[in-house]
């Protein structure tokens, strides 16, 4: 009896500590942001949604630089972002870092300077004297200043109006704005919906792929979290890549977009998830060299310490 009652003493003992952390996992949340329902669906598709061992709740965003405002007061716990809107937390003293990486592989035809159909601009070089929308310290500001740069054009000889989405759609529409400088998935809607047209994207300028992002606490609090959601995220778009009509198809039923919009923002997609390395980091400090240059913040960001490589699932 005591060898039996021992033997149940330790089973139970046992079983407290292999299912003590899956009750707390299932207790724990990972709040993800996300745009227009892009990552939801992608996780979705693949799978990966599938007995994950916390609850993921998912808060909608218009833009990136909202997001990393949320991202550092704790209201979620982790989002993509491009480096510009990036760095821009990063100078308004947000407590963030960059745990993973984007590598595209294609052209980077996600992020592009739209006019109207009829618009006399068609290049870069157009832009001088124009006004331009895009959000502040967004990936679209990015790509003003870096198509300015390329150009050899003073970074005052545009006026950028700084607005939502939303409102600089308004704005080029109804003649207020001459440009539109956004991402995805606001370039493949405007232009399959609106018949938007490119001047200008990021394939030939000194862009850089975008980073997951997570506050420091839910770094210190919620690592293996983290690293079990990246590690699924890496691997639905692993299957995107490999099935981008089912993508398409499911992220078309989930939005409402058409199948056209979906093709095309699956297409632009091209991309892998990366642990960081160095190069990652020369690039980010590239652009906040050129925000500092451009006034656009009032001191250095010092981008190497930006970065958390150990979150990356091994």
């Amino acid at each position: 009896m005591r060898y039996a009652g021992g033997f149940s003493a330790c089973y139970l003992l046992l079983a407290a500590i292999l299912f003590a952390p899956r009750i707390y996992a299932a207790d724990a949340v990972l709040s993800i942001g996300d745009s227009k329902g892009v990552y939801q669906a992608l996780m979705k598709g693949a799978g990966e949604l599938d007995g994950v061992p916390y609850r993921v709740e998912w808060a909608e965003f218009p833009a990136t630089a909202p997001a990393l405002e949320a991202l550092a007061a704790g209201a979620i716990d982790l989002r993509a972002s491009a480096a510009a809107p990036l760095i821009f937390a990063l100078a308004a003293g947000a407590q963030i870092k960059a745990v993973a990486a984007l590598r595209l592989d294609g052209k980077r035809e996600m992020d592009a300077i739209l006019v109207l159909p009829n618009s006399p601009l068609h290049a870069a070089a157009d832009l001088r004297g124009k006004k331009i929308g895009t959000n502040k310290g967004s990936v679209g500001h990015h790509l003003v200043l870096a198509a300015l740069q390329h150009e050899h054009i003073p970074f005052d000889a545009v006026s950028i109006q700084f607005l939502l989405p939303a409102d600089v759609r308004a704005a080029l529409l109804n003649g207020s704005v001459d440009a539109w400088s956004t991402w995805d998935p606001y370039v493949s809607i405007a232009e399959v919906q609106d018949r938007l047209r490119p001047i200008v994207d990021g394939s030939d300028l000194p862009m850089t792929d975008g980073v997951l992002v997570a506050s420091s606490a839910s770094i210190a609090s919620k690592r293996a979290f983290l690293q079990d959601f990246i590690g699924r995220l890496a691997r639905a778009q692993s299957w995107a890549r490999r099935n981008p009509r089912d993508y398409a198809a499911l992220y078309s039923r989930q939005t409402g977009l058409s199948m056209e919009v979906s093709d095309l923002l699956v297409r632009h997609m091209s991309y892998d998830y990366v642990p960081i390395d160095d190069a990652i980091v020369r690039n980010h400090q590239q652009v906040a060299d050129l925000y500092l240059q451009a006034g656009v913040i009032r001191q250095n960001v010092e981008m190497s310490r930006a970065f958390d490589r150990s979150v990356f699932p091994q």
